[in-house]
C-alpha cells in the first residue's frame, strides 16, 4: 500500500467512525443505510486484501473498546425498539430480552457480549416483519452486523456474518476507485441534505472527508 493509499484508508476510515458515532442522526434513512453498508464492506475487503502489508498494518484496525461501544449504540437503538413492540404485543420474554440497555450491553464480558449481541441479531430477524412496521429496516441489521464482525475481527475472532460480493475479487487498486467514486457520488450527494438542516452534523462529515497527508 502506498503512502498516498494509506492516507486515503485514513479517511474513509474516519468517515466510517464519524457515521457509526452518529447512527441516530442517519439510520432511518435506507439509503443511506445501503451506502453506509458498501462503505463497511468495502473497507472489510480491502482490509483482508492488505492485511499483509507491513506497511498497511498499522492504519488498518479500529479501537476493540470504540468498537464495542459502536456495536452496544446501535444494539440499542434497535433493542428499544423491539422491547416497544414486544411490550405492546404483550410478549413478556422477547421483551426482557429486548430490555437490555446500552450501558448494560457495553459492560458486558465480551464472550457474554458476542452471545447477546448474536441473539439480539437473530431476534432482530425472526421479528423483522412485524418491527418493520416500527421502522426497523433490513439495512439497519446488516449495520449492526457489519460493525459486530468488525468487532469480532479485532477480537481475534472470524466474522459471523461473511459479506458476499463482487468486492471480494477486487485488487487494492479496484477497491480504492471504488471506496472514492462511493464517498463522491453516493454519500457526499445524500448527505449534503443535512447542509441547512444540522450543520453541524454536516461539518463533521466534511472534517471528516479531509485527506490528511503525512
Amino acid at each position: 500500500m502506498t503512502k498516498q493509499q494509506i492516507n486515503k484508508l485514513d479517511m474513509y476510515q474516519a468517515v466510517q467512525t464519524y457515521l457509526d458515532t452518529n447512527t441516530k442522526k442517519w439510520s432511518g434513512i435506507p439509503k443511506l443505510l445501503e451506502f453506509k453498508n458498501e462503505l463497511d464492506q468495502l473497507l472489510i475487503h480491502l482490509q483482508e486484501d492488505s492485511k499483509n502489508q507491513e506497511g498497511a498494518k498499522l492504519y488498518l484496525g479500529s479501537n476493540k473498546i470504540a468498537q464495542k461501544r459502536i456495536v452496544a449504540e446501535k444494539a440499542d437503538i434497535l433493542n428499544d425498539i423491539l422491547e416497544a413492540y414486544a411490550a405492546i404485543e404483550e410478549k413478556k420474554g422477547l421483551e426482557q430480552k429486548a430490555g437490555k440497555s446500552f450501558t448494560e450491553l457495553f459492560r458486558l464480558r465480551n464472550q457474554d457480549f458476542i452471545l447477546v449481541i448474536n441473539e439480539t441479531i437473530s431476534l432482530l430477524e425472526e421479528h423483522l416483519k412485524a418491527l418493520a412496521v416500527y421502522g426497523v429496516t433490513a439495512e439497519q441489521i446488516t449495520d449492526l452486523k457489519t460493525s459486530f464482525d468488525g468487532f469480532l475481527e479485532l477480537h481475534g475472532q472470524p466474522r459471523q456474518y461473511r459479506i458476499e460480493s463482487k468486492q471480494a475479487t477486487m485488487s487494492l487498486s479496484e477497491l480504492f476507485d471504488q471506496l472514492t467514486e462511493l464517498l463522491t457520488n453516493k454519500l457526499d450527494k445524500i448527505l449534503k441534505s443535512y447542509k441547512r438542516t444540522d450543520s453541524n452534523f454536516y461539518n463533521g462529515y466534511e472534517a471528516a472527508r479531509i485527506i490528511v497527508n503525512v
